[in-house]
């Protein structure tokens, strides 16, 4: 399996009792719109998936659909990944490489302290919200071996936002000083750890006592993972050097303690 495409020939449950399929990428559109009868696939069905498609027309913008096949080995079609257990939430899509002569504003261009670092090769993940968000290709195995140990532990860890191009913090930030509805704080353009590749934002609903927080404040250093901004309990970056050196630091804190 491709950490760049961990979906592929990958065996998913039908969960929805109402999961239909289309016969082409021609009828995904044409079915959308319209109020035709579709084939359906029975709940509980395995399937393997051995394509994706990112459906964009409007109403239903970035809705994913897979290319299925029953496990059995015989020809089903597309269908949406929100009939599958688990949604597709963490499956990632494929690698997104800086076009030819890509720019300083362009989709990959990473920034720190507001200075342009370079290129950076990103790699497509659906995110909590199913949707398609980005992460830098140097973090990708320490955020894929941590969701890993996550599950095997009973914690769905997913991701809300990850590498954030120039115009995209632009956007956030432009909200913020504007004090728009559904805004948030967010940093200058060109500051966030967002562009240079290290933030995330994870699915954590609360601080202390929430059991994904706990899990990732006990655990997330283990894979390089440490919280960086006070008032953020969702924010955390990759950083395994200084995850490693705030690790210790804790644990000699800890040592030293008088009970």
């Amino acid at each position: 399996m491709s950490v760049f495409e961990s979906f592929r020939d990958k065996i998913f449950r039908v969960a929805d009792p109402d999961a239909r399929v289309r016969v082409s990428r021609e009828e995904i559109n044409s079915f959308a719109r319209s109020g035709n009868d579709f084939i359906r696939i029975p709940q509980g069905q395995e399937v393997i998936v051995r394509e994706v498609f990112l459906l964009d027309n409007g109403a239903a913008a970035g809705r994913i659909f897979a290319l299925a096949q029953a496990a059995d080995g015989s020809a089903l079609g597309w269908t949406s990944t929100r009939n599958l257990a688990g949604s597709f939430r963490n499956e990632t899509l494929g690698l997104v490489k800086p076009g030819r002569g890509a720019g300083r504003f362009g989709p990959n261009a990473a920034w720190s302290r507001g200075k342009y670092l370079g290129q950076i090769e990103l790699v497509k993940i659906v995110s909590t919200d199913l949707k398609i968000r980005h992460i830098a290709l140097g973090t990708i195995d320490d955020y894929t071996t941590m969701s890993v140990a996550a599950a095997e532990a009973g914690i769905r860890l997913t991701v809300n936002s990850g590498f954030r191009s120039y115009p995209e913090q632009k956007f956030l930030w432009d909200g913020y000083q504007r004090k728009l509805p559904g805004f948030n704080l967010a940093a200058k353009p060109g500051i966030s750890n967002h562009q240079s590749g290290i933030a995330f934002d994870l699915d954590v609903a609360g601080g202390p006592g929430n059991q994904t927080y706990d899990w990732l404040a006990m655990r997330g250093p283990d894979f390089g993972f440490f919280r960086t901004v006070n008032r953020e309990f969702w924010h955390w970056e990759c950083d395994p050097i200084r995850a490693r050196q705030l690790a210790s630091i804790n644990t000699f804190k800890t040592s030293n303690v008088i009970v």
